[in-house]
Order: C-alpha cells, then structure tokens, then sequence
C-alpha cells in the first residue's frame, strides 16, 4: 500500500483527533526571481515638460552602486522615468532628489520596493523643505449609480472653505481628480452634487487628512438630500407680529432635530440668520422627518422660542421646497 494512503487509513482509523497528514510530494515553492525596477515620477503631480526647473533626478539605493552615480535626465525617449537594471530578489528602499541645473534639490520622495521579477515604481514628488501634499478624490453615489445614472453633472468640493467644481465624471474615475497642495493633517471637505440646472441632489461633509509628502486617495459616499423652507413670526402673548418690529440687528438660531436618532443637524450651536432674511432655504438635508427649533434673544435679554410640540416636517429625497412653501413657525415670547 501506499505509505501515505497507509497514514490516512491509520488516522481514520485512530481516536487521535491530532493526527496530521503531511503530503512530502508537493512541490516547492517557486524561487524568487533577479529583476529590472523602473521608477515613473511626477512633481507634485507635473511632468518634466510642466517642472520647467527640474533638470534632472538623482536616485539613491542604499547598498546598490548605480550608473553615472544614480543621477538621470528627468525624461528620456519621452518617459518621465528611468529603469534600473538586474537587481537580486529582495526588498529595497530608495530616495529621489529632483535637482535644478546646479544640483540644488527641488522636490524629494522615498520609499521602499521588493523585487521578485520586473517592477514599476510610481512616485510623485514633493516640494523639498514643505511638507505639503494632496489628495486624490473619488465619490460614490448611493446604489453604485453613475453620474449620468444619478442625474449629477458637476461636483463642488470644498477643503477647509476653499471650493473647486468638477465634472461629476472625472470623480469617478481610478485617478480622480486632485485637491490643491494641502498641510499634513485634518482637513474640513465637503461635496455637493449638482445637476446641469445647478439643483443640488446628493451631498456629504466630514474628513479628510493628508500626510506629509505623500499623496493620499480617498472615496466618499455621496448621499440623497432634500430641502426645507422656513419663516417666522413672533408672539407676545396677546398680538402677532414680524421682523419689522422687532430690533434691526436680531438674530434667529434655527435647528432641525432628527425624530429617528434625536441628533442636531447644526448641533448645540444652530444655524443663525438676521430676521429679516427669511425665509430661509435649506438644501442639504438627508431625507426623514424632523422637528424644527427657533430661537431668539433681545439685546435687553427677552427671548423667543418656537413650540417644541410643532409637527414634524417631512424631507424627501431630491425635493426642495421654495419661498412660496416656506414653513411659518411662531416663536413666543418666554
């Protein structure tokens, strides 16, 4: 019999639950394989043509004795790159310096690649002495939807209150579209989807955080929104009246309260307009239902609230109600 057809009987055959069959015959993994590395680059996402000051690059692998001393045209037979030639298996981590005519470094990049057969290198490189970098942006639409699918032509996007406009279709692609040069850290961003009509349909706000002289990519999920319209009036107790009779200046906080989860659309603080602006349009809501809260205090320290019983409003995706609809909420004097 069989010497490891034998084992299995006798496993099988054993109460031992330990029993383990080792199959000798397999074969070997594959050695790892000598290999050419060939370094892309960009700076600070510019090709050589577009980093007019950029001469040459100077490339640096600690251990490996590289031709003309590692230093290389910025492009050659029109690639942005050089190949490095018969490196052993293994790991290895390099540095590149882009220099200016007299050797002055302009921008800097390292990292580290492992060779077991040919390999690419894509770096781009950053400002020498700023720590600035980027990031690169994709957004998503609920279902996995297309642009032309989700009815969005253009995307807004704003980084720490600075706003650029794209067109929704380059977010979608595997390169997406590049923030500018941002300080390492956490950044404010926010999107708003809009169709060719400038209507806002999906919309998100949160993070977004950059490292130092490395590029990052991020994807967001863009979610449905609707809108609200809302006015006021006040009360004294016995006489209704309006803005005009009120002081010129006098500021209304306005909050919507989710009934589902109970959180603060503009948390503890409000979203606050002078009293003549009403009414006020609200585009950036998810779709629910919500409780509105008003609020309003004097400059002599007399404060109005609205009804915390009011009826809910209901949001609908991708419906925006306008001046003419507007919600008149009372708010009494206290």
């Amino acid at each position: 019999m069989n010497s490891r057809l034998l084992l299995a009987f006798l496993c099988v055959a054993s109460l031992s639950t330990g029993c383990i069959i080792v199959d000798d015959n397999r074969p070997p993994p594959p050695p790892s394989t000598p290999g050419d590395v060939t370094f892309l680059w960009t700076f600070a996402g510019l090709r050589c043509n577009e980093a007019r000051d950029v001469y040459g690059v100077n490339i640096t692998i600690p251990g490996e004795q590289l031709h003309n001393n590692g230093q290389y045209p910025c492009s050659a037979n029109d690639v942005d790159g050089i190949t490095l030639h018969d490196f052993a298996p293994g790991s290895y981590s390099y540095t590149l310096e882009a220099v200016d005519f007299r050797n002055q470094v302009l921008f800097e990049a390292s990292g580290t690649f492992v060779i077991n057969g040919d390999r690419t290198v894509t770096v781009d490189l950053m400002p020498t002495g700023d720590p600035a970098s980027y990031a690169y942006l994709n957004w998503t639409f609920p279902g996995g939807r297309s642009c032309a699918a989700a009815g969005v032509t253009t995307v807004d996007v704003t980084i720490d209150e600075v706003s650029k406009t794209f067109n929704c279709a380059d977010g979608q692609l595997a390169s997406g579209v590049q923030s500018p040069l941002l300080a390492p850290g956490e950044h404010f961003i926010e999107f708003i989807a809009r169709t060719a009509s400038g209507q806002p349909l999906y919309y998100f706000n949160g993070d977004l955080v950059t490292k130092a002289y490395d590029p990052v990519s991020a994807t967001y999920g863009l979610y449905a929104v609707g809108g609200a319209s809302i006015s006021w009036k006040f009360f004294d107790g016995s006489v209704l009246f309006d803005c005009n009779q009120m002081e010129p200046n006098l500021q209304i906080g306005v909050n919507f309260q989710d009934t589902i989860t109970g959180a603060w659309v503009y948390g503890v603080v409000g979203d606050w307009h002078t009293c003549s602006d009403k009414p006020i349009l609200y585009s950036y809501l998810r779709p629910g239902t919500y409780k509105v809260s008003l609020y309003a205090k004097t400059s002599n320290g007399v404060e109005y609230r609205s009804n915390p019983n009011i009826d809910p409003i209901l949001v609908q995706a991708h419906e925006f109600p306008g001046p003419e609809g507007a919600l008149e909420v009372v708010l009494s004097r206290q």
